[in-house]
């Protein structure tokens, strides 16, 4: 397995990691109360969007401010999760200098009331590294589920479709 493919299986292996931590700890959570207001939606939508390629862009140069944006974007055990997991490949992908960029190619809120949100997102991502300098290419799609506290949004799961 070349070091490129093993970044991107390590990557792929925290994402599943994540969402399983994730679903299994926000599983019964309800996105319920009142009805969110169009500027409600259209917030939640752009935290998502930012979370989204936030979570899956990174470079072996900066890692560790982007592992730390990503926890300072979600909360509860996906924030635990996510610190958890990303020591774990930190030194795959500074070793293999794997920068990763993400841009959503389309996004939709599925529910959202005052304090939560539901919103499906479709990410292209690129992944560059010794083993692959021109890059490899992937589509993700997931769903993310968001709490607003303070009047901020934050990722409580990520889950991969």
């Amino acid at each position: 397995m070349s070091r490129g493919t093993a970044v991107a299986t390590a990557t792929g292996a925290l994402v599943a990691v994540l969402a399983g931590g994730a679903v299994a700890a926000v599983g019964t959570h309800r996105l319920s109360g009142v009805e969110a207001s169009g500027a409600d939606r259209t917030r939640a939508m752009s935290a998502a969007r930012q979370i989204a390629v936030d979570f899956f862009a990174y470079d072996y140069r900066h890692i560790d401010a982007d592992f730390k944006r990503v926890a300072d974007e979600s909360t509860g055990s996906l924030r635990t999760d996510f610190a958890k997991q990303s020591a774990g490949v930190r030194s795959l992908i500074v070793q293999a200098k794997a920068v990763s960029t993400a841009q959503v190619a389309a996004a939709a809120v599925v529910t959202a009331s005052a304090d939560s949100a539901r919103v499906l997102l479709a990410l292209n991502r690129t992944v560059t590294n010794t083993s692959a300098p021109k890059g490899q290419t992937n589509s993700v799609d997931l769903e993310m589920d968001l709490v607003r506290k303070g009047g901020h949004w934050f990722a409580t799961q990520v889950k991969p479709l």
